[in-house]
This record gives structure tokens, sequence and C-alpha cells, in this order.
């Protein structure tokens, strides 16, 4: 990862730059790789800023002159950061021109003491801070942090301060690489923290959810189409169906389920299949047929498995009891069911009877 640590110094004659450190992040150290200066005697602008915009820096530090900071020794009680930064303000009051809100307030501790800590209380005024934020970032130069190199190089002690720094671009790129690491201070606090992060995840989740909306939609596309094709395959499948059972069943005229409808056939056909399949029905036939005489006709023969049943026209009732004799010899249980006189003076019988058991 590229970054971009801007330094915003004071040279020995009174003139103000800004000199630009490039690092790549080498692991957990930050490597320098280069450095751009410009004046910035003429005022900050875009334009002037746009000669420190380089490809590829993914972010931006900002180190501002102490001479725009209002700085403020004090003694606290103790040496928890936390607890300094959420009391720092108060201990500000009466310290500062104007109220202390209208600052933005960072600290740095410069020497632990056994009742508890000395500390530099560090201020800069938010309107001043929001012109410095807003001018940067126009230039596509948002800084994340905002610190000081100056109180780096002097670790806080205000008569290295007062003395003047200008140590050379060498050292002055070295702290700022120790401020890329470990900041010694940021002054973007509360309303003014940086965000681009967050806007960062914003605009990276709406390009995720972007994709993803797409994707569902694709899948859904995919689905709908399977299951058109699926449907008007089935429909092609049924009527073939139900083609192939009016060819086999021709006699049946309403079809609501073809597959279900020809399974009941199939059943119902394997049940007389069953109920035939023990019957020698051609023998019993021909055996029926020998032992009729030539008066007798027969004009129906069935069978349920158990009886045959034998129906037909005689002469006379005579002859159906001597048909009725005839067959006993060869069947169990040959009996007359009925017999009736027809208008031409024929008997119409019935005759019922069983194979005989070995």
């Amino acid at each position: 990862m590229r970054t971009g640590f801007i330094d915003w110094s004071t040279t020995a004659d009174g003139k103000e730059k800004l000199a630009l450190y490039v690092f790549e992040k080498q692991g957990n150290r930050s490597e320098y790789t280069g450095t751009a200066e410009v004046p910035a005697d003429g005022g900050l602008t875009a334009s002037s800023l746009a000669a420190l915009v380089k490809d590829g820096m993914q972010q931006i530090y900002l180190s501002v002159p102490f001479s725009l900071l209002t700085l403020r020794e004090m003694t606290f009680p103790f040496s928890d950061k936390a607890k300094i930064r959420d009391t720092i303000s108060f201990e500000l009051e009466g310290l500062l021109l104007g109220s202390v809100n209208d600052y933005s307030i960072d600290h740095i501790i410069t020497e632990y003491i056994d009742s508890g800590c000395r500390a530099l209380a560090v201020c800069i005024e938010k309107t001043k801070l929001g012109e410095i934020i807003d001018v940067f970032s126009s230039a596509g130069l948002e800084p994340r942090v905002i610190t000081s190199i100056d109180l780096r190089l002097s670790g806080g002690r205000s008569e290295s301060l007062l003395e003047g720094l200008n140590p050379d671009a060498g050292a002055r790129a070295g702290a700022a690489g120790e401020e890329i690491m470990s900041p010694l201070l940021n002054l973007r606090q509360n309303e003014l923290a940086y965000t681009g992060d967050i806007e960062r995840s914003k605009r990276a989740l709406r390009l995720t959810a972007s994709l993803l909306l797409a994707l569902m939609l694709m899948l859904g596309a995919h689905v709908t189409l399977k299951f058109i094709a699926g449907k008007k395959e089935s429909s092609r499948l049924n009527q073939e169906l139900t083609s192939v059972y009016q060819s086999v069943f021709p006699e049946d005229k309403k079809i609501i389920d073809p597959v279900r409808q020809f399974k009941g056939n199939i059943n119902l056909l394997k049940e007389k299949k069953a109920v035939l399949g023990g019957i020698p029905v051609l023998d019993a036939l021909n055996n029926i047929a020998n032992l009729k005489n030539r008066s007798i006709t027969l004009n129906e023969f069935s069978a349920d498995g158990k009886n045959l049943i034998i129906k037909g026209t005689a002469a006379a009732f005579e002859e159906v009891d001597s048909f009725r004799n005839s067959l006993s010899p060869a069947y169990d249980g040959v009996k007359i069911l009925n017999s009736d006189a027809t208008a031409d003076r024929k008997i119409n019988f019935t005759i019922i009877m069983q194979e005989k058991t070995s």
C-alpha cells in the first residue's frame, strides 16, 4: 500500500513549503521511496497542491506547522490517555481564547511523574482545521490523520520549539515514517474525523450489493427459463402419454390422469389374468363340446377362477338333463341353475360346475 505524507513546514528564512514523502508498506514497515516539494508562500489552493498528487496513493497523512497550533502544558494526577482525553477540555477552560468547544484538541504525554504525568495539550481552531481539510480534499489529498512532525522531533518540549527546528529533509522523512506507523496525535476529532474508510466501505458494500442483485436477477431469470422449459416439456410428455393411453384403451373417453388410469387398467388386467390363469380354458371348451349332443347350442362360456358357467339352448328339458349327466363324470358340482322355455318352445339353460380336484 502506498502512503503519502505531506509535511507542511516553515524554513529558516520564514518561508512555507510542502514536501510529500512517499512510503510503500512492506510487511510491518513503511519504506521511504521518494520526495516531491512545492512552495506554499502563495497560499494553499487546489492548483498549488496538484503537483503533490501521485498515482496509486491510497492514504494521506498531513503534518501542520506548530505555528498554527495552540499549546498548553498541563499536569494530571493520572497518566491514562483515555482519562486525560475525557478531562482535558475541562482543564483547558479559561486557558484558550474563546470557548474550548471551538477547538479540536489532542495531547502528548511529555513526562511521567510519581503522582501522574505532564502533558502538552495541542489545540487548533475547528474553523481553521476545517479550511485546511477542505483545501487538501479539493485537490484529492484528503488527510486521514493530521499531526505535527515538529512536535515529534521536539518531543513536545516547548523550549525546543521556541529555539526553532529545521532538521534536514532526511530527518523529517524519518519522522514522517514513524508517524505513519504510530501517529503522535491526531487533530481530526469528532465532527472533523476522517470518514473516507467508511465511505469506501459504503461504496464497496453498494458495489457488492449491486453485483449480488445482478447475480440474483441472473439466477432468477435462469430458474424462470428452466421452469418455463420444464413446464413445456411436461405438457408435451402429458400429451404423448394421453395419446398412448388412448391408443391402448380407446374405450376410455374421459382421461384425467393417464398415468394413474393406465396403472389402474393394468392392475385390472392382472387381476383378470390371475382369475383365468388357473383354469385350462381351451381344454374345458373342448371337453364340453365333445360331451354335448347336436341338438344343444352353447351361447356363452365364462369362468370366475372357481366356477365354470355354461349358457345355451336345447330342444327339450330332457336334453338339458342328459347334458348335465354327461358332464358329471368330468366335472364336480354340476348343477342346472335355471331353465326356461322360449317363445319357440326351446329351453334356455345355465349350468354351473367346477374343475375336478386331484
